[in-house]
């Protein structure tokens, strides 16, 4: 299995951690890294967030530059609230910055009062049907080459994109879904080329993916967001990490930082330093 890291884009230590961890993490052997979407501080997001952000994409391009080799995750980006063609253009750009080791995470989004804070309030409602159309727009923009697109949300006529991405046909998309069913595991079943939800045990992940794949139609690769709570011992995580391995997750998106609260620590950066170590050290037992 491989291992990622999500690195802290958030909270107290973020804007040094944005700087200093994605060479850490690849020095270390971690097969990827991750930031957390979110732009602004709201109410509904305490106490597991608080209002500093570091804006994904910045700190994914600012990655780019000061490493070769690590893939860089947006983990998941709330599709919804972004426009898509401008979208589509910042994640090619990425791309070619990078040499081809983007990984775009799909999720609709949860809060309103995000929504509100970048003007696309009016979009909530509707940010499934939004989040499927756009995806179908950006996946057309990476077609390249004129077109014209006239959907329920976005008319545009004679656009040209160049270049396309400089994965073929397209980075890859994890898209996240907690649950088996419904018109979220739909998209996933749809657009995915990885499953990555968050929040699920070992065994929930084997059941809702068999019911995922029959679904689709097609097995779909399957992936985790792991967050960890502060203290606990890297034994007991290798033998999560392999519970998951065994369920079928290829790729393990490890958040280390905890909650805002933990964050807020002043040893919080040499805490999450030092725990990215220990874990990266055991990397053979958890390959399997």
């Amino acid at each position: 299995m491989r291992l990622g890291l999500v690195i802290q884009n958030n909270g107290a230590p973020a804007p040094a951690l944005a700087r200093t961890m994605p060479r850490c993490a690849e020095e270390l052997g971690y097969d990827s890294i991750w930031v957390t979407d979110h732009v602004v501080g709201v109410r509904a997001f305490r106490p597991v967030y608080g209002a500093t952000w570091m804006e994904a994409f910045t700190t994914l391009a600012h990655a780019a530059a000061s490493t070769s080799r690590v893939r860089l995750g947006l983990g998941v980006l709330v599709v919804p609230y972004r426009d898509p063609v401008l979208t589509a253009r910042m994640i090619t750009t990425l791309d070619h910055l990078s040499q081809g080791r983007v990984d775009v995470g799909v999720g609709t989004g949860w809060s309103r009062a995000e929504f509100h804070a970048l003007g696309r309030g009016h979009l909530f409602d509707a940010r499934g049907e939004v989040t499927n159309e756009s995806l179908d727009l950006m996946l057309r923009c990476w077609q390249g080459g004129e077109f014209e697109w006239r959907g329920s949300g976005f008319d545009l006529r004679k656009m040209a994109f160049d270049p396309v991405p400089y994965q073929r046909p397209h980075p890859p998309l994890w898209i996240g879904s907690r649950s088996g069913r419904g018109a979220a595991m739909r998209r996933v079943a749809k657009y995915a080329d990885v499953w990555h939800p968050t929040g699920l045990s070992p065994d929930e992940l084997r059941e809702a993916g068999d019911r995922l794949d029959a679904l689709a139609g097609r097995p779909i690769r399957r992936s985790i967001r792991l967050s960890v709570a502060p203290g606990t011992s890297t034994s007991r995580l290798v033998e999560e990490l392999a519970a998951y391995r065994a369920a079928g997750c290829e790729e393990a998106a490890v958040d280390l930082g905890g909650p805002d609260a933990a964050l807020a620590r002043d040893d919080a950066s040499a805490r999450i330093l030092a725990a990215a170590q220990e874990l990266a050290a055991q990397r053979d037992a958890i390959a399997g």
